[in-house]
């Protein structure tokens, strides 16, 4: 579960059900780049002990990138929807002092006008969406909650309490990915786009964006084309785990994932409603499903 393209929410339409970024659990070895709605780093180990053996490793909804860390080597793909999300990543990839450069400015500019420098950024990344503002945006907006207006404008708020990374940090951790990602492929586009090429041999981790709740798509996820990009890698013999539906406290949120197209379904807690805690409602443990085709 985590971000497709963006969330199109106004505040007051936010769902009540989203995981959080990080819980108390163990993040392994997988350092904090970018701060990104429903990441997986909390759960990166426990999810990549379930990876068979591969060639070629997939990941369609990149979001921050945790499982790409921990399985990702030389001719992995990563991908997602949301351009400027891309954008960053090869920026990481290719160009990490310019990265290191920009935050470090950016941060001074912060410290010197809080919080008045996030809004004028803000402002500048819904003009031209630069990857160096969104990886500044997400580091300092509430929660590191990613949300748009209906126009498609980032619209999240200045976290009072978060006035970023220090750039000494920030530099030691963006080097650090550089290096991971060397021989690591960035794409633009949507999953069934993104993973044309796998084949037997490969393996394909898919998380795309459900909170049971279809309103929180850009556009909506076609579940049933969705489901028809999973026959379709079952018929190519591509293995692949996707994390779903799940639970929040008592309530379910299952999707009912067609069994024929699964061997085995894993329960993994993911921590607590990060968006419950902005909107001051009940704060739930949130466990996630991890469905398996092998």
């Amino acid at each position: 579960m985590k971000s497709f393209d963006a969330f199109l929410f106004e505040p007051a339409e936010l769902p009540t059900f989203e995981v959080a970024k990080e819980s108390h659990t163990s993040h392994g070895d997988v350092p904090s780049l970018l701060k990104w709605t429903g990441s997986k780093r909390s759960q990166a180990a426990r999810i990549a002990a379930f990876a068979p053996s591969h060639e070629r490793y997939y990941e369609p909804f990149i979001g921050g990138g945790a499982l790409l860390f921990m399985l990702g080597k030389p001719g992995a793909v990563g991908a997602d929807i949301y351009a400027p999300l891309i954008a960053f990543w090869k920026l990481v990839r290719d160009d990490a002092e310019r990265l290191i450069d920009d935050y470090t400015t950016q941060w001074a500019a912060l410290q010197a006008d809080l919080p008045g420098y996030f809004y004028i950024v803000r402002d500048r990344f819904n003009a031209d969406q630069r990857p160096e503002d969104l990886n500044f945006l997400m580091r300092t907006c509430v929660n590191g909650i990613v949300r748009f207006s209906k126009s498609g404008q980032f619209n999240n708020s200045f976290h009072l309490s978060r006035k970023g990374m220090l750039p000494q940090r920030f530099a030691k951790i963006v080097r650090e990915w550089s290096a991971h990602l060397q021989g690591i492929e960035f794409r633009n586009g949507d999953f069934q786009q993104t993973t044309a090429d796998a084949q037997s041999g490969d393996f394909v981790y898919l998380d795309p964006p459900y909170a049971g709740n279809k309103q929180r798509y850009i556009g909506d996820l076609d579940v049933d084309r969705f489901y028809s990009v999973l026959d379709e890698l079952n018929r190519r013999s591509v293995k692949w785990a996707l994390s779903f539906d799940g639970t929040r406290g008592e309530t379910a949120y299952d999707y009912s994932l067609p069994a024929e197209l699964y061997k085995r379904k894993e329960l993994l807690k993911s921590g607590y409603s990060a968006v419950a805690k902005v909107l001051n409602g009940p704060v739930e443990m949130v466990t996630e499903s991890l469905y398996l085709n092998y």
